[in-house]
This record gives structure tokens, sequence and C-alpha cells, in this order.
């Protein structure tokens, strides 16, 4: 078995499928695009297969299948299925679902805030009368992380978010909350719960490994490098 994985060369969607992948520890292999006109034509020339109808980054592909799987969240319940890191019981699908979808609207709502929207890129042209206020923006953002963090800090009341183990949505979770707090690193003062958790995800079996390594501690972008914030180190 081996899973591929296809993603820009930053964290942005694609890091939380990494993270499942390291730890599950089965084969798997990434074919890296470059931000840049050449990995944009690249990708222009991928995402109109006809086995991906749907082309969006990230995508695997499934040498046990031989499918291609696009949207980032399909991915993760893809391979949580996969991997049997996805729960069975109902209650805890639609727990996984909620915090999964709150998570989610929290890291496109970073999106909002930091890429400008009015620029060109690729094929698609820029505006000439736009404006963007990233400031503006941040700060409004910001108002909206420090409404919920306290909502995760009562939700992260186990070990993981099910239980002792974790489950697909915590690779989502662990990943776009340290994306936050490198963004805004005011808004996690006293979130012990949140702390913890991101430190018990980190010494996870496998994962350990990675977080220790010297390339993670290299860092990388979490959102692209034309971005008004991209997080690396």
């Amino acid at each position: 078995m081996t899973i591929k994985l296809t993603y820009w060369s930053v964290r942005g969607l694609g890091e939380s499928i990494r993270h499942i992948l390291r730890y599950q520890n089965e084969p798997w292999e990434e074919h890296t695009l470059t931000i840049s006109t050449e990995g944009f034509t690249e990708w222009m020339q991928m995402r109109d297969a006809d086995d991906m109808p749907f082309g969006n980054l990230p995508f695997i592909e499934d040498t046990d299948t031989g499918k291609k799987v696009t949207q980032s969240i399909t991915v993760l319940r893809y391979l949580g299925r996969k991997f049997g890191l996805f729960p069975t019981d109902p209650a805890e699908i639609v727990h996984c679902e909620i915090v999964e979808q709150e998570i989610y609207d929290l890291r496109n709502k970073m999106t909002t805030a930091v890429y400008n929207p009015y620029n060109g890129f690729g094929p698609y042209p820029g505006s000439e009368i736009g404006k963007f206020d990233h400031e503006f923006l941040k700060g409004r953002f910001a108002q909206r992380v420090g409404e919920r963090i306290p909502k995760f800090e009562k939700t992260l009341n186990k070990p993981f978010l099910l239980g002792d183990k974790p489950c697909y949505v915590d690779f989502l979770l662990y990943e776009i909350l340290d994306q936050l707090k490198s963004f805004l690193p005011e808004k996690f003062e006293g979130s012990s719960n949140v702390l913890a958790y991101l430190k018990r995800f980190e010494e996870l079996p496998n994962l350990k490994d990675w977080f220790q390594s010297d390339k993670y501690k290299e860092g990388n972008y979490i959102n692209a490098p034309m971005a008004a914030w991209h997080g690396k180190k």
C-alpha cells in the first residue's frame, strides 16, 4: 500500500494529512508543487484529469484502490476510515463533524485575513481598485478566535477529542490550532487544556520523531510566501 499526496510546499491544508500519514507509519510519498509559475502550470495540467472531476489541492492517490481523492476534509475522512481512525458510534461521528467544521471555519477566516484577494495569480487577473486591509481583518479575526478558544478549552477535556486515542479529526484540530497559536499567540494564554492537548499530540508515536527532527525545526510556511502573514519562522 502506498498513499501519494500532492500539495503545495506549505503546511496550509496539507499538513494535517501529512500528520495522519506520519502517525500511521505506512508507506507514503509526496509530490510537492512549488509556489511558482511552473508549479501553478503543473497543477493546471493535473486538475482537469478525467479521474479527478473536481480537481483541488490537496489530493491523494491510493494505490490499493487506484482512486484519487480530493478536498482536504474528505481526504482526512477517507484516511480515517482506511486506518481505523474514524468513529463508529453515531453520537461520536456527529461530535467529530461539529468540531471538524468549527476548526475549519476558523482556518477559512484566517485565510481571508492573510491573503489579498485582489492580487492576480496565474491565469486569474488582479483588481485595480480593490483594497486589502490586513491589520483590520486580523483584528476582527482575533476577536473571533478569542471567542472560540474558550469553547475548545471546554471541549478538550480528554487526552484526545474522543478519548485516549486520536481520531481523524485530531490531526486537523492539532494542525489548525497550532497555526492559530502561531498567528495569535496571545489568544491561547491561560488555555491549559488546549496547550496540553497540543503537547500530547506532539508526543504521539511516530509523530514525536517528526516534531523533534531538524526538518521540522527548520520551519515551513504555514501560508504561501505572498500572504500578508505566512508564518515562516
